[in-house]
């Protein structure tokens, strides 16, 4: 009989040794990721609120009828505006629209919207690297510019880009491979 008790008692340390295991794994796994997502920069969050409406340093002052965002150079930061080209005459330097995250983009599904933020949050649709590359290249505001035109046309002086945190790296790079 005590054989049978250890035995048994031997199976149970193992399969609580075999939790502890996996519960171990998946907390330090997950402590990884949230240490990842920590360093990209600008977060998310400031993305989805802030960072993808207007480029740095300008003010967004509300939503055209269109639902497209009014953008303010109120700190008179210098922009060029191209004399020749796609873009000639349409980085002015006082007041800009940008279209709002996910236009010209597919729908997402139903009852939700997209996001900037990663892994789906509060129930909003998390843009893909290919589909934030997609949005910021294009830009569905008549006469307007894409933010990546923008970034690339309105620097301060010719040759020289403008900033915008977290909009610059997408459109200096190539697209993302699917």
């Amino acid at each position: 009989m005590s054989v049978v008790v250890n035995i048994l008692a031997a199976i149970g340390l193992i399969v609580i040794i075999f939790y502890l295991i996996i519960y171990l794994y998946n907390y330090f796994k997950n402590k990884q990721t949230q240490a990842t997502i920590s360093k990209i920069y600008p977060p998310g969050d400031y993305m989805q609120n802030s960072g993808i409406k207007c480029p740095d340093y300008w003010v967004n002052t509300g939503i055209d009828e269109n639902g497209n965002y009014i953008c303010k150079n109120s700190f008179n930061i210098q922009t060029n505006n191209p004399k020749t080209g796609t873009y000639s005459g349409k980085c002015d330097s006082k007041i800009m629209t940008f279209t709002p995250i996910g236009s010209g983009l597919p729908s997402p599904p139903a009852g939700t919207s997209y996001t900037w933020q990663y892994g789906n949050p509060s129930g909003y649709t998390s843009l893909t690297d290919q589909q934030k590359y997609d949005f910021l290249q294009n830009s569905s505001v008549d006469n307007s510019m894409s933010r990546c035109a923008w970034v690339n046309n309105c620097g301060p002086t010719s040759n020289v880009q403008g900033i915008w945190s977290g909009v610059n790296e997408i459109c200096n790079h190539p697209p993302p491979t699917s």
